[in-house]
């Protein structure tokens, strides 16, 4: 361990002292890590498997998951995920953990973005996460590489909860720690095991009811008051009980995350509101799983229902608009301050067909003019 940080190696005879089973996979950056903690001697008492899929073929490989693979918290965290199921299987033993690295680090080549990298270890029932990003003018990658490293040690390390390394982080190098519960519900949806999980309370299950829901769709980035006033408005209006709906896939954005999800869900809960989570962007496909549901949406949102390009032709909208019909569904729909003037359902341009779909929510009922992007831009909250 030439030229390793002070006390370094007591810190990886800590972690083997453990004994505890540990596969780890990076890519991007982290090699050094692997190269110390299996050149120590007695490394076979803790590491089970250390995995490079440095291309992208072959992290798709080690992931089981067509790209691309961003370097987030999110791609790391799946790599821990998997290293961990590795290390369980290879020892039999139910406290395995796993460690995923991605990372971008200083190169010769044009690159967009920051130098930075995410990592997770899976242990005791908790993802730990630790972001860290780098001065890009100050330092080499081998600096990098190195300040990685030794940060990814100090993670396993303080998730093992044994002796920490001295100092791992440099001036030119910041970090940020959060933890998150293991959710095997929503592991599963993640990974496309399942196509809807339901939280309410502490728990969450994989068998939500499908019967007679009110979906109040929304991203709750942050929940704020609009969607609370649109949630009790809209189940007086409807009969039904409301719960909110959380998509992972969104046909405007990118997909979330576990720990954005997780975020959001911890937001939720403290309204003493249920959440559903679904893969589902779309509201036929939502429909499918809930049959003969009821959906409370702004006028923003209806807008996007009836515009062809969100299904790639107009006979593909009129397919899917058939479809909620004939089902049952109906869409609530409130009024919102929208391009510069506040709209009801009463400004969209509807056919015949499908306007028995939308139930237009009176003004006088309901009408909080708050979003979640301005509230994001403001930095308040609801």
């Amino acid at each position: 361990m030439s030229g390793s940080h002070s006390g370094l190696r007591e810190v990886i005879e800590a972690i083997q002292a453990t004994q505890r089973p540990v596969a780890l996979a990076v890519t991007g950056g982290g090699s050094l890590a692997l190269n110390w903690l299996l050149g120590h001697p007695g490394a076979s008492r803790s590491i089970t498997d250390a995995q490079i899929p440095y291309h992208e073929a072959a992290l798709a490989e080690y992931l089981e998951q067509e790209g691309p693979h961003p370097t987030n918290p999110e791609t790391a965290r799946r790599m821990a995920l998997v290293a961990c199921q590795r290390a369980g299987r290879h020892t039999s033993r139910s406290d395995a953990a796993g460690v995923g690295v991605t990372a971008a680090l200083t190169t010769s080549r044009q690159r967009r973005g920051a130098d930075r990298a995410s990592l997770v270890v899976r242990a005791n029932e908790r993802y730990h996460l630790r972001q860290v990003a780098f001065d890009k003018d100050a330092v080499d990658r081998q600096q990098q590489e190195r300040a990685l490293s030794l940060a990814l040690v100090d993670l396993l390390a303080a998730a093992f909860e044994t002796r920490r390394v001295d100092d791992p982080c440099p001036e030119w190098v910041s970090i940020t720690d959060s933890q998150i519960p293991v959710d095997l519900p929503l592991e599963d949806l993640l990974a496309g095991r399942v196509p809807a999980i339901e939280w309410n309370g502490e728990s969450a299950t994989a068998e939500p009811s499908r019967h007679e829901r009110l979906l109040v769709a929304g991203s709750f980035n942050p929940i704020h008051a609009g969607h609370l006033g649109l949630a009790s408005t809209a189940g007086h209006l409807s009969g039904r009980e409301p719960i909110l709906e959380l998509s992972v896939q969104n046909v405007d954005k990118p997909p979330l995350g576990y720990d954005e999800v997780w975020m959001r869900w911890e937001s939720v809960r403290e309204h003493e509101l249920g959440l559903i989570v679904t893969g589902e962007p779309t509201f036929d496909g939502k429909a499918r799983l809930f049959p003969g549901c009821d959906f409370a949406i702004g006028c923003d949102t209806a807008q996007r229902v009836i515009e062809p390009r969100y299904y790639g032709s107009v006979q593909k909208m009129e397919l899917a608009l058939d479809e909620l019909l004939e089902g049952g569904s109906r869409f609530f729909v409130a009024g919102r301050v929208w391009q510069g003037s506040y709209r009801g359902l009463e400004s969209m341009e509807i056919s015949s067909r499908h306007r028995p779909l939308f139930v237009g929510i009176p003004e006088a009922s309901f009408r909080v003019d708050i979003s979640s992007s301005e509230l994001r831009q403001s930095g308040g909250l609801a």
